[in-house]
């Protein structure tokens, strides 16, 4: 193959596997969401609750790494002046070190607007490879990629949690484990290692589930080996163990630190299982993030939790694709296609959570695998949402299709019109509600606390803890308390001593001791203590800002 012909040929394969699929997927997400990508450089593309705690994340990283030259997965800017470890919180620091670069070339809302929409335009691209690279159907592996990164689950997250809407390295890490157990090598054990660690810098749940994948993958492969110890052999070791060091290398810290961490220091923050399981009948009903919710608001107003982590409806399309390609899967020539469907089934059932839920009910006696899954591995207790694991049917599903396009649905005219059909409910079932985006005023004592000089941290006692984490982005001084999703014990201990230093007035502890300088409050004036001075330095007649003496 001359230079040219290899070009040419490069240049094609880029436009068919990586452009075409992104435009398409970019194109996609700026339909259903719309208006939201006319704010794209005015609104935060999240919610005002815990939106703001991942605004609160870009910014940390970029500051941590780039001003502070420190750890990020530490921090004295909340929780002051003790600090507190990151390591069980939603950081989803892959997010923060893509801003970095981003924020010398934008300001701080496109930078972040522009990680949650390559969360969804990526997301669909790795699904696409996935589906491509085992069904070798072009359209079915971009539905396939539609049906992953656009599905309700997405979405139902975006507003707010950010790590799960980092889903798009899910997909690239089991293509790479797939090939590894099929077409080994060092290079792909290597490779496998690395989407893995992108997966983890995500979220610790989207690790565990792609864990327990590549644990039911290889199952696979040894069944069909009939040598349930294949790895060890020649083809597979030297790969196996490429992919072991790696790995150790770059998730094994975070996980292991983690782990340490909550034995030595239990977190508080756990979610009930009880209260965010699957509730089956949701695997078809839409929820709650639906363009047309209030047609199904009979069924999802009644479920516990929120509609965050109900909306997780897979949609009777997909469903009946599901159905009649197992129905004809003697047609399809995807050797992997009972794995697919194996993974629908285990996770489905883990999402399930402890016991079965029907309508918002429990059912007692209907004890289901999660409780003993719990059991044996006792960290999962810190998560406590199983409904989570339902993206693992999603993206199993959507292989699923892919295959089916081409071997059942491609077979006579007649059925590639009910595929046209049942890609067009699709979209319909899919349609989400307008996605949130948030543009927040920033109040008069915020950009006083910015300009005020720092050496010392603030009390703030007017934001909620949402919006304080957020107003810290632009006055930048440490605080005491912060939202964050998982405190260790001792963290929560420092803090009740300084929350009752607070309300017995210690201003003087609290300025001499614990190195407070500025205390935010509304309401009646507050005096000085035998203890401590106050003075005002700001005071708009509804806020005051104390300087502690």
């Amino acid at each position: 193959m001359t230079f040219r012909s290899r070009t040419q040929h490069l240049t094609r394969q880029a436009l068919l596997f990586v452009l075409i699929p992104l435009a398409a997927y970019f194109l996609i997400f700026c339909g259903l969401s719309y208006p939201l990508i006319t704010r794209f450089s005015t609104h935060f593309f999240i919610d005002d609750g815990d939106g703001f705690t991942n605004v609160w994340n870009v910014w940390w990283i970029n500051k941590a790494v780039t001003e502070l030259h420190q750890n990020p997965w530490n921090t004295t800017y909340l929780h002051f002046p003790h600090g507190t470890s990151l390591l069980g919180h939603t950081m989803n620091p892959f997010n923060g070190f893509l801003a970095i670069p981003l924020l010398r070339v934008f300001s701080f809302v496109r930078a972040f607007n522009i990680c949650i929409i390559f969360a969804f335009v990526m997301g669909g691209l790795t699904a696409f490879w996935l589906a491509y690279y085992l069904s070798r159907s072009y359209s079915g592996a971009l539905v396939a990629g539609f049906i992953f990164t656009f599905c309700s689950y997405h979405f139902a997250h975006a507003a707010g949690h950010m790590q799960l809407a980092s889903l798009e390295w899910i997909p690239l890490f089991i293509l790479a484990w797939y090939v590894l157990m099929t077409r080994p090598s060092i290079r792909v054990g290597i490779g496998a290692a690395l989407a893995l660690f992108l997966v983890v810098l995500c979220d610790y749940y989207y690790f565990f589930y792609c864990v327990i994948t590549a644990m039911l993958v290889y199952g696979w492969k040894a069944l069909r080996a009939k040598k349930p110890f294949f790895g060890f052999g020649r083809s597979h070791l030297a790969p196996l163990l490429g992919f072991t060091a790696t790995a150790l290398l770059t998730s094994g810290p975070l996980v292991a630190s983690l782990f340490l961490l909550n034995r030595r220091d239990p977190m508080f923050g756990a979610h009930p299982a009880s209260w965010f399981s699957l509730d089956l009948p949701s695997l078809i009903i839409p929820g709650g993030h639906w363009r047309f919710a209030a047609w199904s608001d009979f069924y999802w107003s009644k479920l516990p939790g929120n509609i965050n982590e109900s909306s997780v409806h897979m949609g009777l399309a997909l469903v009946f694709v599901l159905f009649y390609v197992w129905i004809k899967r003697r047609n399809v020539r995807m050797e992997s296609l009972r794995l697919w469907f194996a993974l629908i089934a285990v996770f489905i059932v883990l999402s399930l959570g402890p016991v079965l839920q029907l309508g918002g009910k429990t059912v007692p006696w209907a004890k289901l695998p999660y409780a003993l899954l719990e059991a044996v591995f006792p960290p999962l207790k810190l998560s406590g949402v199983p409904v989570r694991m339902m993206i693992i049917p999603m993206l199993a599903a959507a292989v699923v299709l892919a295959a089916g396009f081409k071997d059942v649905f491609g077979m006579t005219p007649g059925r590639r019109r009910l595929a046209a059909v049942l890609v067009a409910f699709m979209v319909f079932e899919y349609l989400p509600k307008p996605m949130y985006s948030t543009r927040v005023p920033t109040p008069a004592y915020v950009e006083a606390l910015k300009r005020l000089p720092g050496g010392g941290a603030v009390i703030d006692q007017v934001a909620s803890p949402p919006y304080a984490v957020y107003y810290q982005t632009i006055h930048e001084k440490p605080m005491a308390f912060g939202y964050i999703a998982r405190v260790p014990g001792s963290v929560e201990r420092r803090n009740a001593r300084i929350a009752q230093l607070i309300t017995d007035h210690e201003w003087g502890v609290l300025g001499r001791s614990y190195h407070f300088r500025y205390l935010v409050a509304a309401g009646p004036l507050l005096s000085s203590s035998p203890q401590g001075a106050l003075k005002i330095v700001f005071d708009d007649e509804k806020i005051r800002i104390y300087e502690i003496k």
